[in-house]
């Protein structure tokens, strides 16, 4: 098997992720601004809905919701794009031979590309309007853990999608339930305590609630949730290389 050097996989991973960015956006007038336009309108449309209609008594909602929206928008589209990364790539797998994780890699940090300057812009925000804690140091490893979450589902469900076809439908409808529960327009605290323990399984319910404190400096979620998205983390890293690897072979003829 052919050895490639770390300057060349670097090199090559950047290139796909440019790729990827410019795929996404070129047609496109706002191109780069809806990674913030899309959750922004979001967020104000459940500011009216849960201030105006529902009420929900959270303190600053607007930066509640818009520090969910942003890193699910990155989780979403990341996860989309991640699973069909080596069918929308198939001409590359048939005419070269590289490592074809660096597929759904790329495509994720196309995406993260995108979702830092986002993230940037909503802490300069916090920080001129209400200040902010030092749980900001947080964020990076935060945005570490959610970027090898989403490679790790990536790889797993993009070495299926190759094969069975259904399973980025299957994820597009997933991912519609997915939303709701999560708490991203509500607060995870609205949880029943008796559903607690079954609900914090989801590994996104620790993220996006760390998010959400570190944006309004409450304090951080029970670290009985962070933990599970941590070791949900690590055990979907270990599935996803094993699965990815051992089908790979196959990938040029599948596609």
């Amino acid at each position: 098997m052919r050895k490639f050097g770390f300057v060349y996989l670097r090199d090559l991973t950047i290139a796909l992720s440019v790729k990827e960015l410019k795929s996404k956006y070129k047609s496109a007038t706002l191109g780069f601004l809806w990674v913030l336009l899309n959750p922004l309108l979001q967020m104000l449309a459940l500011s009216l809905v849960f201030t105006f209609f529902v009420k929900i008594e959270i303190n600053n909602y607007p930066v509640f919701a818009f520090s969910g929206l942003l890193p699910w928008t990155f989780f979403a589209l990341s996860l989309q794009t991640g699973t069909t990364s080596l069918i929308n790539n198939r001409e590359i797998i048939k005419k070269t031979y590289f490592p074809r994780e660096l597929l759904p890699i790329s495509s994720v940090l196309a995406h993260l590309f995108a979702f830092i300057p986002a993230i940037l812009l909503l802490l300069v925000f916090v920080l001129v309007t209400q200040g902010l804690s030092f749980s900001i140091f947080l964020l990076i490893p935060l945005i570490i853990l959610q970027t090898l979450l989403l490679i790790s589902l990536s790889l797993f469900l993009s070495s299926l999608d190759i094969y069975y076809r259904d399973v980025s439908y299957l994820l597009q409808a997933l991912l519609v339930i997915w939303f709701y529960i999560t708490p991203i327009f509500y607060s995870i605290s609205f949880v029943p305590q008796k559903y607690l323990g079954f609900y914090i399984i989801n590994p996104m319910v620790g993220i996006i609630s760390s998010y959400q404190s570190i944006f309004l400096n409450t304090p951080l979620p029970s670290l009985t949730a962070v933990a599970v998205s941590v070791v949900e983390t690590l055990l979907f890293a270990v599935i996803g290389v094993f699965v990815f690897r051992k089908r790979s072979a196959y990938f040029a003829d599948w596609i």
